[in-house]
């Protein structure tokens, strides 16, 4: 297997449907196998095969992930639990919303949108202002200890990988990527950049905007659209590893 350096760039290889393409991109050196657990997906996956793909992914040094659009709390916990999963890719409404009910066990990677200029359309976890000012008032009222007590054991408010998409999530269609600007220390591991990446502008992406790791989904998709071309996902990866060695 392709040893990975922390240095590099992180690669997240996503709409994996086999267990044979997990294998593949794990041992090329992808660092995260996505699989889609929305079933309105052409790329969904139900759980039993889901099962396979993660263990697939483990078994070849990466860590699989469970994506999500309408689902719950409990409905995300339940599916990774089935799955043997952790990482909870909350890229809908629903899922998002859902963030607050999930167990600090399920690792968050919290999908917000970018417009064809770059600017980020889609609010951050939690309005951090309003959180801050209504701490303010409860610690400064009599009860302020217990205020303190109720802010650490309250809804879950962290994340721990933001990843930035384009508007239509697995369009394949780009937008401005030296326009981004995405907020520091809003998680706790860094943020993912996808949306249109292929093995050709992968290189031009990590130079633009210096993300902790990159996604990919349909810019390695064979000519089916739904299985991974594996001359694809050996470039991208090779490419993505190479540019951020170029950058350090």
């Amino acid at each position: 297997m392709a040893a990975k350096d922390e240095k590099k760039t992180l690669v997240k290889v996503c709409g994996v449907t086999t267990p044979e393409d997990a294998t593949q991109a794990a041992v090329a050196g992808a660092d995260f196998i996505g699989m889609i657990l929305w079933p309105k997906s052409k790329r969904s996956i139900p759980l039993d095969v889901a099962k396979e793909v993660a263990d697939a992914a483990k078994a070849a040094g990466a860590t699989p992930i469970g994506v999500f659009v309408d689902e719950s709390a409990e409905e995300i916990v339940a599916a990774c639990e089935a799955v043997g999963i952790d990482h909870a890719q909350l890229h809908g409404d629903n899922a998002r919303a859902a963030l607050t009910d999930l167990p600090m066990k399920i690792k968050a990677v919290y999908v917000v949108s970018a417009a064809k200029d770059g600017a980020i359309v889609t609010p951050m976890p939690g309005d951090e202002e309003k959180l801050c000012e209504d701490r303010r008032t409860k610690l400064s009222g009599a009860g302020g200890w217990k205020a303190a007590i109720d802010w650490v054991n309250g809804p879950r408010r962290t994340i721990d990988w933001l990843l930035v998409d384009g508007v239509v999530a697995g369009s394949g269609e780009t937008y401005d990527w030296t326009n981004l600007r995405v907020p520091r220390g809003c998680s706790r591991k860094g943020w993912i950049l996808a949306g249109g990446l292929d093995p050709e502008n992968v290189t031009d992406a990590i130079g633009a905007c210096k993300p902790t790791a990159v996604d990919v989904a349909s810019g390695v998709a064979d000519e089916g659209g739904v299985k991974k071309d594996p001359v694809k996902v050996d470039a991208f990866i090779a490419n993505a590893k190479s540019a951020s060695m170029e950058m350090a």
